[in-house]
This record gives C-alpha cells, structure tokens and sequence, in this order.
C-alpha cells in the first residue's frame, strides 16, 4: 500500500458503502447555516469556526447526533486553498481540515463524511489553467480529510459539470478506493442551476464517473419531490436527497434567522424512502429539530 494512504479509515469505509447498499442512512443538517445563526456571526466564515471556536462546531455536530444522525459530516465546505485565500484565512488546508474532522468526532457516530464544496474556479478544459488550479485544491482537501480519518468523500452543492469534473478529478487522484458521493443543486424543474443539465444526465455522467451515491442538495422540498422519481429511473447506485429549508426570513442580533418546517420533511422524506433513496438529510435553513424528526420517521419506517 502506498505509505501516504495508510492512514485512511477503511473499515469506515466499507461500514458506509454496506449500509448504502443495505438501508436508509440519515445525515446530519447544515453546519454553515446553523453557525450563522450564532449571534453576531453572520459575516465569519464557516470554516473558520473550526479553529477559532470548536467547541461550538463540535457543540452542533452532536446536537445532530443525539437527534439521530448516524452519519455526521465535516464543517469544511469551503476549506479548500482558493477558498480560503479568498476568505482571508491564514491557515494550511491540512490544518484547517483536520481540525474539522476533530470537531465532528462524536462518540456512537462512526460514519464521517468529509465536505468538499465548490472552489470558485469552474472549467471542465482538461490542461487549463483553471482546471489544473482547481482540480490541485479539491485534490489537496480530499487528501487532508482522508488522511484525518473520514469515512469518505462528500461533493456537495456543485451547480455544473465544469465544477464538477476538475472536482472529481483531484478526489480520486487520493481516494485511494475510498467512497466519494457527490451531490448537484438544481432549480424548479430539476435542472442544475449553472449549466442547465437534466438530473437524469447528471447522475448518468456521476454513475460513469464511478461514485458510490449521487443526489441533490440545497434545492427546495418541491424541486426535490419531483426529481426523485426521475433520479430513481436514471440511476442504479444509491441515491441521496436533502432539500433546504428555503430562504432566510431575517436578522436578530447580528445572526442570520431561518424558517424551518420539520413536518413538511417528514411528510416528503417518506415519499423518497419508499421510492428507494438511500440517504437523507437537510440542508442549508434545517436545523436538529428536522434531524429529529426525519430519524423519528425513519424508526416508525
């Protein structure tokens, strides 16, 4: 084996590719959206909580947790290099990302999804410079929260195949056969937001591309409910679906205010089990009180 993987979590690993293969996994809610709802931290970067406050990311990782999620996922959506250039954080990818994973460690979870999100450069040109520069910064990242200990991958909220491809690229340079899950955005009429492909393309290029579960996040409940039927027929391999809780409704006292319908998740999560989604969660304006609710369906289930 080569010595740069040794430390990769690969008992995790085939824990989480068994149970996508054997039932229905809930994850946990936002991380971003819920530290913004800290007083006065509307404007502070979320990855930054992980070395500036960790106790409070590790104080609603298991929040999540005691609400049911037995897959907890890492504040480090955006603590890939560019990213936190851009953010004016002055600190190495691979503390940054380790410091993530220390913060979700939960006792009684063993699932840990390492976040990858959209670096801000996007270009599917193999030999660009924009390709090479992005596909170097998820290939970084992926490798800091696999050597930290995750169970996998996790790509989230990737708008287009121009940010996908260079994203895929650099994970699997360093998964090394770990799992690598990746997740699309997608607007009304189940189309991604920036390049306008059909769901049904997405998944067929992520099933190509060798992924072990591919779905959609950060879409409304209505998107969602209307392209799962259309996901379940265009894809084999297991399926994922977490919708937002909709627009912020305000501020108060610097924190940003969210409202949240757990009911509403309740009722549409039990139309995708039944219909085969594998995973399930919310996403940005969710919080532990949906967690809680979609775990007491998935009991009853």
């Amino acid at each position: 084996m080569d010595e740069r993987f040794e430390r990769y979590d690969r008992e995790a690993a085939e824990k989480l590719r068994h149970r996508l293969a054997e039932g229905v996994l809930l994850a946990q809610g936002p991380m971003g959206s819920v530290l913004q709802g800290e007083p006065g931290s509307a404007d502070i970067p979320s990855a930054l909580w992980n070395v500036a406050e960790p106790q409070t990311v590790s104080r609603h990782h298991l929040l999540y947790a005691t609400a049911g999620a037995e897959v907890l996922i890492t504040n480090s959506f955006q603590a890939n290099a560019l990213s936190l250039q851009r953010d004016r954080i002055d600190r190495r990818v691979g503390e940054m990302n380790r410091a993530a994973v220390d913060c979700a460690r939960v006792r009684g979870v063993e699932l840990l999804l390492g976040s990858v999100g959209p670096c801000g450069l996007a270009s599917s040109l193999h030999g660009s410079p924009e390709f090479e520069q992005s596909c170097a910064a998820y290939r970084q990242q992926a490798y800091a929260l696999l050597d930290a200990g995750v169970s996998g991958i996790l790509l989230e909220t990737f708008t287009s195949l121009a940010e996908l491809d260079p994203a895929l690229a650099g994970v699997f340079d360093v998964a090394d056969g770990m799992p690598v899950l990746a997740s699309v955005v997608i607007d009304e009429e189940g189309r991604l937001l920036k390049d306008g492909l059909p769901i049904e393309s997405a998944l067929s290029y992520l099933q190509e591309r060798g992924v072990d579960a591919a779905g959609v996040n950060c879409c409304s409940l209505s998107a969602a409910a209307r392209a799962v039927p259309r996901m379940v027929e265009a894809a084999s391999l297991p399926l994922m679906v977490r919708p937002n809780g909709g627009a912020p409704i305000g501020y108060e006292d610097g924190a940003v205010q969210w409202g949240e319908h757990p009911d509403a998740f309740v009722q549409a999560c039990d139309a995708w089990v039944k219909q085969g989604v594998r995973l399930v969660a919310g996403c940005c304006g969710t919080s532990a009180r949906t967690t809680c609710a979609l775990a007491g369906l998935l009991d009853k289930l």
